[in-house]
């Protein structure tokens, strides 16, 4: 029998060696870029992006470290630097569609330089699983991000008819139809979500059922769904001022200001609540309490000329015309002109 040369024999376990040492390396790197996704989980983006960088230094073929590393790099924004990593992990697996999709989310982030790559990416993943109707909505709301109503809506259809529970798109969709000015069309999407719903409070369906009526010229229908939300959510300020502007438009001041006081019990920095009680206040010749709702008014958005001139008016209205004069200067200021300034203008 032939005797194996020890030089063989070195060689043969150097190859070995070299074999579990390189196991023991990407060991290492798997294990660090574990560690990495659980404070990823816990979004602890700083702790997460060391542990991705020692694992990519271990093995720098770890396309879920890449991927880590570009998210915590973009929740960190540090979008240019998140963008790289992220293209090295699609670059090492093309079709993970997880790694497409937040470098669509990525770019998007960045604003509008990375609309046209954001898009390309969410296209990119929808060829691989077009069935997938989170990527439906948000390709969507990308395209109603840049105005592009009419080719966001079929993006939000196909979201719903996908996953039908889906509610965030019933809002978007709407919006949408609001904005090309078809509120007949939100109307009815808003119908059929609040039958889908199982709690149309969560989403504030009746309120936003409300909205999409009162733009389709529809007062009294608009009235009924905003008074159903304040049933459903006591809590919820948009509706009760909606319904408080209903009844002033009736003339009913005394369910006006209890509509808009109740915001105020809820909220009591809610700027348009104050606004709209001084005008009432104002007609009913509540001077002091004009002026009570206006001066925080003023405060709130000391930027308002309207509500400088309206606390003038207020001042006036109690004898103070020293007081009253320096409001309606600040509001001239601001580049405020009321309606009868604007008469006399000829504007």
């Amino acid at each position: 029998m032939r005797k194996v040369g020890g030089s063989l024999i070195l060689k043969i376990m150097k190859g070995i060696l070299g074999i579990i040492g390189l196991a023991l390396i990407c060991a290492a790197g798997e294990n660090l870029s574990r560690t990495g996704g659980e404070f990823m989980a816990l979004r602890n983006w700083p702790a997460a992006l060391n542990y991705f960088e020692r694992a990519l230094a271990e093995n720098p073929q770890l396309d879920a470290a890449w991927y880590g590393k570009g998210l915590s790099l973009c929740q960190l924004q540090r979008y240019d630097a998140g963008l790289e990593a992220l293209a090295k992990a699609v670059e090492l697996s093309p079709r993970n569609v997880s790694y497409l999709y937040v470098s669509g989310v990525c770019n998007e982030w960045r604003g509008k330089d990375g609309y046209e790559a954001a898009e390309a990416y969410y296209r990119k993943a929808l060829e691989l699983v077009p069935d997938q109707a989170q990527l439906h909505h948000k390709l969507g709301s990308l395209y109603q991000r840049q105005g592009r109503y009419v080719d966001a809506i079929p993006e939000f259809k196909k979201a719903i008819e996908l996953e039908p529970k889906d509610f965030i798109s019933y809002n978007n969709l709407a919006g949408c139809y609001l904005a090309i000015r078809q509120p007949e069309e939100a109307v009815k999407l808003y119908r059929k979500a609040i039958v889908r719903s199982e709690d149309p409070a969560q989403y504030h369906f009746y309120f936003e059922l409300g909205v999409a009526l009162l733009s389709a010229n529809r007062m009294a229908e608009a009235k009924a769904a905003f008074l159903i939300e304040t049933a459903l959510s006591p809590e919820f300020v948009d509706a009760r001022l909606d319904l408080g502007n209903i009844y002033v438009l009736e003339n009913n001041l005394g369910r006006a200001l209890e509509e808009y006081q109740e915001v105020l019990a809820i909220d009591p920095d809610q700027a348009e609540a104050r606004y709209n009680l001084g005008q009432i206040y104002l007609s009913l010749n509540q001077s002091q309490l004009a002026l009570k709702n206006f001066s925080r008014y003023v405060e709130l958005k000391p930027e308002s000329g309207a509500g400088h001139y309206y606390l003038g008016l207020a001042y006036a209205r109690l004898g103070e015309p020293d007081r009253a004069q320096a409001e309606y200067d600040q509001s001239l200021e601001l580049g405020y002109k009321p309606e009868v300034m604007k008469r006399q203008a000829g504007q």
